[in-house]
């Protein structure tokens, strides 16, 4: 692996290093390419991603932006978030990228009641058409370039992070096929086959696009098998803890999930729900120690087997240990030790 000094310095100036691996997208960075940090970022290395949940549970510190690990290589915007804008690009301005999370069911057909190009003038559907009930041959290009524009065109954020379990579907998509059109229209927009996005910097990078899913969709073969090349990782929700625990039992429940999505697109989440409130008390008593030590768990099997990465849904609530995002950044330590 071939490192110049500057990211040399900037790992152990973070107490971590650079190892392996990502060639993440960044659409908005705009520091100079000569920091340390940024060649941290744009090197190869294993990448950390975290949940800000701004549902009003933790400090307002936890999920803004610019206070996070600058050695996290995505922060994701769940369930509410920091608006400041100015705190956005902090974060942006240190290689971090920033991407929304989407239910599926929160995607309208083209041509659905929901979607603003009906309430056009001139704008006619085809004669019969259901505006209320999509049918398998519904596209969603519509919404897609509408996310488009405004997480980022307008929001400059940097990908988005489709939200694919049981529950998530519903509205205007009701089923795995209509999922596959749905990420077939994502798909035209985000991730690394993109054909209608704008690359926004000079390194040339495309707006990333994840599969989120805890396995329960029952539409793997669909929406991911047949699509795995337009996704830039799988996000899955190997939580040990919680109220949605996953099935599995920690590492020894891995290799299906390698065969199925494939090591170098997983990312290992665990639920930052468990992490202790600024008060000290948890969800669940011992559910800090569990999540914490499952973190660190995944970290040492994603280094060893040369993985993709590690994340955290709600890291914002990290921010409650001492110092603020410590498990956070130990992870990071874990996979990417300083030279």
């Amino acid at each position: 692996m071939k490192y110049i000094l500057s990211a040399t310095i900037i790992c152990l100036a973070l107490t971590m290093g650079c190892k392996k691996k990502s060639d993440d997208n960044n659409t908005n960075n705009t520091t100079t390419p000569t920091d340390p940090l940024i060649t941290y970022k744009n090197s190869a290395h294993h990448i950390f991603i975290g949940y800000l949940v701004g549902d009003g549970n933790d400090p307002v510190q936890s999920f803004n932006p610019a206070n996070a690990p600058d050695s996290v290589d995505y922060l994701e915007f769940f369930a509410g978030n920091d608006t400041v804008q100015a705190d956005w690009r902090v974060a942006q301005n240190k290689g971090t990228k920033i991407v929304t999370c989407h239910f599926v069911k929160d995607a309208y057909f083209d041509g659905s009641a929901k979607d603003p190009a009906t309430k056009v003038a001139g704008y006619v559907n085809p004669p019969g058409f259901d505006q209320n009930n999509p049918t398998v041959t519904s596209t969603y290009y519509h919404w897609a370039k509408d996310m488009y524009n405004k997480d980022i065109v307008t929001n400059k954020l940097d990908g988005i992070d489709l939200d694919i379990e049981s529950g998530t579907f519903g509205g205007d998509v009701k089923s795995g096929a209509n999922g596959d059109s749905l990420v077939v229209a994502i798909a035209r927009y985000y991730g690394p086959n993109c054909t209608e996005c704008t690359v926004m910097n000079s390194a040339g990078k495309k707006p990333v696009f994840f599969y989120d899913t805890d396995g329960t969709c029952g539409y793997d073969n669909i929406m991911f098998g047949q699509h795995k090349g337009n996704y830039d990782y799988v996000l899955f929700q190997s939580y040990t803890t919680g109220s949605h625990a996953w099935t599995g039992t920690d590492t020894n429940s891995f290799a299906p999930l390698v065969t199925m999505y494939g090591l170098d697109k997983l990312i290992f989440l665990v639920n930052g729900d468990s992490f202790k409130y600024p008060n000290g008390s948890q969800d669940v008593p011992g559910g800090d120690s569990i999540a914490t030590a499952s973190l660190y768990n995944y970290a040492t099997y994603v280094k060893n087997r040369n993985g993709a990465g590690v994340g955290v849904y709600r890291m914002s609530r990290d921010y409650n240990h001492k110092p603020p995002f410590a498990v956070s950044n130990h992870a990071i330590q874990i996979m990417n030790p300083a030279k």
